[in-house]
């Protein structure tokens, strides 16, 4: 699959958002007088960046930095509710699976990707905490859930390449935050936002006495601008099985030249479900070889090597909550067509495949 190069929209923004300010408040007529324009410079500004702000917020000033609805420290609710329940409970949010604040533009539109296989009751808790959480943070959100059909083993970087390609296709986003369905944030005040540097979100987890699990830890939520995850090529759609892909996407990340940012840990909280291994999710004892290859192969296992087919692809038929996505992933593909330096090594993953 190509991938093409995402342009640097943040810089074009930046460059233009005098323009497009200064248009919020002119009559129609004005408006039309400046979009018939002659002058192509400005009226490809207005292309680009005018019109489709002006058709989402209905003319809406931008919300305030910090938003003045946050609560601050909570504690997870933990009642288990339906999809349709939550439906009513949220309905004056969502529009066709999209969340967004009514009174304001938000600052950035984010699309959240959940990797997802038989965890249900997690996926219920996570959104009914979720969807509250970032309505206060006045959020302009669509989730995708990318459910990987069960047979093969669990392959959480592809499902991530997957939601990212798949979201694409379906809309423009400025920021992508990859969240695993466990983990419960709890605290507003940990922004869901990108920024000049890829960011790590759950800082200090439950599991882990609400610290740090390690240095180096760049897993379960983190959050990649358009151009951030393009230009590292994705995750690594090579470890199957459980663990190491969330080190290798932080071995990509650094070889870019970019830094990990991280909020303090009391607002980086979270709660981490509780739940066994999956059947089909055993750890990937070869992780450790893999990721000593992570930046030599970077450039040819991503984005530019996925494979993979749609079984299923709607917003949840009268609940309208997520987008599902549900794929069959062909590992054994992505196997035999890897780089030839790590052949040996996936040679004894792919005996784990076939002895399943």
């Amino acid at each position: 699959m190509t991938v093409l190069r995402v342009p640097r929209l943040s810089t074009d923004y930046d460059e233009v958002s005098l323009n497009v300010m200064s248009l919020r408040n002119q009559s129609k007529q004005q408006m039309k007088k400046l979009l018939s324009t002659k002058h192509k410079k400005y009226k490809s500004m207005m292309d680009l960046f005018v019109l489709p702000e002006l058709e989402e917020s209905g003319g809406h000033s931008p919300c305030p930095k910090l938003p003045p609805t946050l609560a601050g420290p909570s504690q997870t609710d933990t009642s288990l509710v339906s999809f349709r329940h939550m439906v009513q409970t949220f309905k004056h949010l969502h529009q066709n699976g999209r969340f967004r604040p009514r009174d304001c533009q938000a600052h950035q539109r984010l699309a959240v990707i959940i990797p997802f296989r038989n965890r249900k009751s997690h996926l219920l808790l996570l959104l009914n905490n979720l969807i509250p959480f970032l309505s206060r943070q006045q959020a302009d959100v669509t989730f995708f859930v990318i459910e990987q059909l069960p047979g093969a083993i669990f392959n959480k970087g592809a499902l991530l390449n997957i939601g990212y390609l798949e979201a694409l296709k379906l809309g423009q986003f400025d920021c992508f935050i990859f969240h695993d369905v466990d983990l419960v944030p709890l605290n507003d005040k940990n922004l869901y936002r990108c920024g000049d540097n890829p960011r790590h979100f759950s800082v200090a987890i439950n599991k882990f006495s609400y610290s740090l699990a390690y240095k180096g830890n760049f897993g379960g939520v983190v959050g990649l601008s358009m151009k951030q995850y393009s230009e590292v090529n994705g995750n690594s759609n090579l470890y199957i099985g459980w663990g190491g892909e969330d080190d290798d996407l932080l071995e990509r990340v650094t070889n870019k030249g970019y830094f990990i940012s991280r909020y303090t840990g009391e607002l980086s909280k979270y709660d981490m479900v509780n739940h066994s291994r999956d059947k089909g999710n055993e750890p990937n004892p070869f992780r450790v070889k893999l990721l000593e290859l992570a930046r030599v192969r970077q450039e040819v296992d991503g984005l530019n090597s996925i494979h993979y087919s749609i079984h299923y692809n709607r917003t949840i038929k009268d609940m309208a909550l997520f987008t599902l996505i549900t794929v069959d992933i062909d590992n054994d593909r992505l196997l035999s067509e890897a780089p030839y330096f790590i052949q040996d090594i996936l040679s004894s993953i792919d005996t784990l495949e076939s002895e399943r």
